[in-house]
């Protein structure tokens, strides 16, 4: 589809844009075909009509998700806005006209997909202007007056305007930009293929060969001439030439191999990272905290060395293959071409060896370092309940196992790093002896010899590869499970659902005969045929005794946890119906204790994680009034900084009572439907936890508190 360029519309810019721009009703359709122009989604979702007033990032996120595509809102300074404009799309663009879905973006301008399903080009000065027109008209009337006044000469005039206005908004926010991208779940061969990963892995490919190709061809042509015993001036000049475009081609592979490895190693962490995030929150507690570290170093070695050891591998392979068609030519014939397949063969062997020593001693390692981060944390209890002399007979027999297994693996390392290279060159000498007693003539013994180095060069490459290479499959399988959590994307809902308004209904939750059970269909039950309902203005204290399902039941009804049979309805819908995301912002759960967290950041964004972030001057004023009628005023007056005071573990460090706190005004800020409260009165003593309790009946609409008896 070509673009049609509106550069020529530059004199009327207002009208240029509002031709190409999508009106607010339409959204939803925009956002469908943009997706759909960019491969970003397979496939679109009824679009559910006209955002609301106002801000429209919460709207643009949910329907975004329905798609299966991630939605960010982008926020620049004034002074960043050209480059911000420059590297959007695909995206969309608020402005006065309405929403441009914007395609690509490059220094020719933004691509935009007008309603019509066609494709424009529009200047990315035109954009800047619009998005930036609010924050310079008010003080052009001032900046105009002072130029006056200067008498500045009309031919400098346009210029120090410009720079004075930049020079007085440049620290000002511009928002109305969101960046659509796929979902890091989805196929990966998809994800490489719209990152231009394919693309570049094959031009490698191409110039690896290539590179191979007009080595042999540089060296054929010398070789011809110093066997016909005259080398032609013609001859050494093309040889230099042959010889100078193979290096500049062996620049142009290892650049595009670099920028594939770059690419490659961006989107597995971005999947890695969004399998971690997607991880059954009980398949989390059920691995200790040693495992989990070393899930992360396994992951730092399947970037560093599988991805280098692959590119290796592969230019090891393409090579070997064009050695074999030498060898084919030699004196040796098909004998050496037999002996090349024979000694790949037995490297294979030996490479399938050293994976299975890789990976006895990966294991080995994964003990050490499990037990090294659990004795740390439970150091206190170990030194009061082992005796002094236990101490180190566990860490002494893991030692041991790990030593020896490190001697297996370094015993078929030291193999698998020397043997492919020489033992070739000695095999392949060899298989020139017949040739030789036959009396084969000097050319083809030279073209033999040559392409046994050819084929040494060839193994000593892939020995170095097939090394990084193993290691990083071994490493693979303790993070492949990281990978396949990623696709266990969570149902988005239905779009009228997750973006429409609840429901007049009084009832917000309801359950019926809700069972759930840990580890499969053969656990048995945690909670068995559970029935619940919750009205608006309702207040439910649920008490039983410890391990009776309470805290399973409250992470089953905030959406933590789906039911293993049953029905729960929030608004009259299931968790499939409204989505997974919409589900749990409108049912807050403050968990227990030790399942709540106060991330590394401000006050302000631990509490306000359930909003839109950076938060309103209104969202700050609310959270601050909470936090006072919780108790938390003399904590705030203590900060320095108040609610932008950086706390967790690098920051202020909070008591006991002050974190609870902290996850009810968390809760109570989220706006939702219900509030689950699971024993977040425990820490507190009887005046405080009465103030929290008041605070807390006045701004739950519908509330559950889990305590003991």
């Amino acid at each position: 589809m070509k673009a049609t360029d509106t550069s020529s519309n530059e004199a009327a810019p207002a009208a240029a844009l509002a031709e190409v721009s999508w009106q607010p009703s339409a959204l939803g359709h925009a956002m469908s075909a943009l997706t759909a122009a960019c491969g970003l989604a397979s496939g679109a979702a009824p679009s559910p009509g006209a955002p609301p007033d106002g801000d429209p990032t919460a709207w643009i996120e949910a329907y975004a998700g329905c798609m299966g595509v991630e939605a960010e809102a982008v926020q620049s300074s004034f002074a960043d806005l050209p480059r911000a404009i420059a590297s959007l799309g695909p995206s969309l663009v608020r402005l006065d006209h309405g929403y441009l879905a914007v395609v690509s973006a490059g220094r020719r301008g933004l691509t935009v997909l007008t309603p019509a399903l066609t494709r424009a080009r529009i200047p990315l000065e035109v954009v800047r202007r619009a998005l930036s027109a609010h924050l310079e008209d008010r003080p052009a009337s001032h900046v105009d007056k002072w130029l006056a006044a200067a008498q500045i000469p009309p031919r400098r005039a346009a210029r120090a305007r410009a720079e004075l206005l930049a020079q007085l908004v440049a620290d000002r926010p511009i928002g109305g930009m969101w960046l659509l991208r796929p979902d890091p779940g989805s196929s990966f061969r998809r994800l490489l293929s719209m990152r231009g990963a394919l693309r570049r892995g094959a031009l490698f490919l191409a110039a690896a060969a290539a590179q191979i190709a007009l080595g042999v061809l540089a060296w054929w042509l010398i070789g011809a001439g110093a066997l016909d015993g005259a080398v032609q001036p013609g001859w050494l000049l093309a040889w230099v030439l042959l010889s100078l475009s193979a290096i500049l081609v062996q620049l142009f592979a290892s650049w595009t191999g670099g920028l594939l490895t770059i690419d490659v190693a961006a989107l597995l962490k971005q999947r890695l990272l969004c399998g971690a995030l997607r991880l059954d929150p009980a398949a989390i507690r059920a691995r200790g905290s040693g495992e989990l570290l070393a899930m992360v170093s396994e992951s730092e070695a399947v970037e560093t060395a599988g991805l280098g050891g692959a590119l290796g591998a592969v230019v090891a392979l393409v090579q070997l293959a064009s050695a074999a068609l030498v060898l084919s030519a030699g004196a040796g014939g098909g004998l050496h071409v037999a002996l090349l397949a024979g000694w790949t063969a037995s490297v294979a062997l030996l490479a399938r060896r050293f994976a299975r020593r890789r990976a006895a001693w990966t294991r080995e390692r994964f003990a050490i370092t499990s037990g090294f981060v659990e004795n740390v944390v439970g150091h206190r209890t170990r030194v009061a309940q082992e005796a002094p002399h236990l101490h180190h007979v566990e860490e002494d027999a893991v030692l041991e196992r790990y030593h020896a297994a490190s001697r297996a693996m370094d015993r078929v390392g030291d193999l698998l790093a020397s043997l492919p290279a020489r033992g070739w060159l000695a095999l392949g000498l060899l298989g020139l002896v017949p040739a030789v007693l036959a009396g084969v003539s000097v050319g083809p013994l030279v073209v033999a010899t040559g392409g046994i180095l050819q084929a040494q060069a060839a193994f000593a490459t892939l020995a170095t590869s097939l090394g990084a290479l193993l290691s990083a499959a071994v490493s693979w399988r303790s993070i492949a499970r990281l990978f396949a959590a990623a696709e266990a994307r969570e149902p988005p809902g239905i779009p009228q659902a997750v973006l429409g308004r609840p429901a007049a209904s009084d009832v917000v939750l309801e359950a019926r005969g809700v069972s759930f059970r840990y580890g499969g269909e053969r656990a048995e039950p945690v909670l068995r045929d559970c029935g619940l309902v919750l009205a608006k203005g309702d207040r439910l204290l649920l008490e039983g005794r410890s391990g009776g399902g309470k805290s399973t039941l409250a992470a089953v009804l905030s959406g933590l946890h789906a039911p293993s049979s049953g029905l729960v309805l929030l608004r009259g819908l299931d968790r499939r119906t409204l989505g997974g995301a919409a589900w749990r912002s409108r049912v807050a759960s403050a968990p227990q204790f030790h399942d709540n967290h106060v991330l590394s950041g401000t006050l302000a964004f631990n509490l306000l994680m359930g909003r839109a972030w950076p938060a309103s001057p209104e969202d700050r004023r609310e959270a601050e009034l909470v936090c006072r009628k919780l108790g938390l005023g003399p904590l705030l007056d203590r900060m320095p900084s108040g609610l932008d005071q950086v706390v967790g573990e690098t920051g202020w460090q909070l008591s006991h009572g002050e974190r609870s706190r902290l996850f009810l005004a968390r809760a109570l800020l989220q706006r939702a439907d219900a509030v689950i409260l699971d024993e977040s009165f425990g820490a507190l003593d009887p005046l405080t936890a009465r103030d929290c309790v008041g605070a807390v009946l006045e701004r739950a609409p519908a509330l559950v508190v889990i305590a003991h008896p």
